[in-house]
């Protein structure tokens, strides 16, 4: 009988002993264990600082600060050319609004649109905002300021009297104006820029002599204030000059110039006052020089009133009835020549002022 024969194998398999299960599962729990990080205790006080700042805080209930009054923090001086435009009150219905226009006529701008009389605008030193009188608070006059750059308002007065005739000061920190209040003489008064501390500096009670103010122009170097105020004759004005400070008793400097109206502005070098006289619809423009007196016409006919310099010195703006009875705003050079139409609406523009 053939037996089949089988290979012997090379490597034999061979059993070892093996582990109990216990032992396993006590191995597995050991290392599950191990890759738990461990408690560690706080010992310093960084380590405490640094957990406390994950450490959620309770939310407060919100608090309401009152927000202060709006202001204005005057601006650089721009880099373009300046005394480019004027701004001027233009009767447009059945109210007095405030308009602008380039020196050369173009660029007509109606600045407000309210149901209210706007009057005797005048721009901040820099340009920035322009000052005027309004009843847009349906009681007095009161001032307010118009920032160009963002058609920003503020009041500035609240109904402490009648004011109109605005001035900033040279340096723009303080704005003179007229104020009759509680039926008393008009009385020249001064506050801040955004309307603090407003205060009777001249005249109104405290002054026995004229004192039926019209307008007010401060300095060029902010040590005078020029006044036009009447005398004896209602509606007829004089010039006076009064030291800034409201110290002593202003000082008449016009004399014998019959029916000068009430509007003044000076020269930006001090040297002249502007001004008009002559008889009721007939006023020409004169320039007064305040150190020798002397009294120069500029104009001849058309019934010319508020006329002001401009930044240079070397133009003047002001209103006029000269073309049929319609009034209009005009410049004309220093001297009287080089006359100019700037409107030409068919109803009234005046108070010219040109922007710094």
């Amino acid at each position: 009988m053939l037996q089949r024969k089988y290979s012997k194998r090379i490597f034999s398999k061979k059993k070892g002993p093996r582990l109990p299960l216990s032992l396993l599962l006590l191995g597995l729990l050991v290392l599950l264990f191990s890759l738990v990080p461990a408690l560690v205790p706080i010992t310093t006080e960084t380590e405490f600082a640094i957990h406390a700042s994950f450490t959620p805080k309770p939310t407060l209930p919100p608090v309401s600060t009152p927000l202060p009054p709006p202001t204005l923090t005057p601006l650089p001086l721009p880099t373009g050319v300046h005394g480019g435009r004027i701004i001027f009150t233009c009767t447009r219905g059945e109210f007095n609004q405030l308009c602008m226009v380039n020196r050369d006529g173009s660029g007509l701008l109606l600045l407000t649109h309210e149901y209210a009389n706007h009057y005797y605008p005048a721009f901040s030193p820099r340009g920035e905002a322009i000052i005027f009188a309004s009843t847009r608070s349906e009681g007095t006059f009161d001032l307010y300021l118009l920032v160009l750059s963002t058609s920003q308002l503020l009041q500035l007065t609240d109904e402490i009297g009648n004011v109109f005739s605005p001035d900033f000061s040279p340096d723009g920190e303080k704005i003179l104006f007229i104020n009759r209040a509680d039926k008393e003489p008009a009385g020249l008064w001064v506050m801040g820029r955004n309307g603090e501390n407003p205060h009777l500096l001249f005249g109104g009670p405290n002054y026995s002599g004229p004192n039926t103010l019209v307008s007010a122009a401060w300095s060029p170097d902010g040590k005078s204030i020029a006044l036009a105020m009447t005398v004896d004759q209602p509606y007829e004005y004089e010039i006076f000059l009064l030291d800034a400070e409201g110290a002593g008793t202003p000082r008449r400097v016009t004399y014998g110039l019959l029916g000068i109206a009430g509007s003044v502005d000076w020269s930006p070098d001090g040297r002249y006052l502007l001004l008009s006289a002559g008889p009721p619809g007939d006023k020409d423009i004169f320039r007064y020089e305040v150190d020798t007196g002397v009294i120069t016409r500029l104009t001849f006919g058309g019934n010319n009133n508020s006329p002001v310099y401009s930044p240079d010195g070397q133009w003047i703006a002001f209103n006029s009835l000269r073309n049929n009875d319609q009034a209009d705003i005009y410049i004309m050079r220093a001297d009287g020549s080089d006359l100019q139409q700037l409107t030409a609406d068919p109803e009234p523009d005046w108070q010219p002022q040109w922007e710094p």
